[in-house]
């Protein structure tokens, strides 16, 4: 499917150490949302018991993103495992806390702790 956005997609998607890393960019929301379930979608048709994303890139996030992120929140329960965030910006966090998003999430300060799996 060709991408018809007329902006940059996302998020970057690579797999590092065979856990799925998700980059995020920008913003998440109404407009973005759609597009980065579409391009998340091709990854997640396989079972992933870990998936990984990298918030320090993004700037905003609606109700919208936060849907997308439930939908790989529940990706990685299914496949008996949990969904990791990283270098989280403080006004997000704050956002995911009063969400409630907090305790379904593991939250860590950076890539390599993230990667190494090290308590959050």
């Amino acid at each position: 499917m060709a991408n018809t956005s007329t902006g940059p997609l996302p998020a970057q998607i690579e797999c590092v150490r065979g856990i799925l890393v998700i980059v995020m960019t920008g913003r998440l929301d109404t407009t973005n949302a759609p597009l980065f379930d579409a391009q998340a979608a091709p990854f997640l048709a396989e079972a992933r018991s870990r998936v990984l994303l990298d918030f320090s890139g993004l700037t905003y996030i609606s109700s919208a993103g936060l849907r997308s992120i439930i939908r790989i929140i529940k990706h990685t329960a299914v496949c008996g495992g949990r969904t990791g965030i990283f270098a989280v910006p403080a006004h997000i966090l704050e956002l995911i806390e009063i969400s409630g998003f907090q305790p379904l999430l593991d939250i860590y300060p950076d890539r390599d702790t993230a990667l190494n799996g090290s308590s959050a």
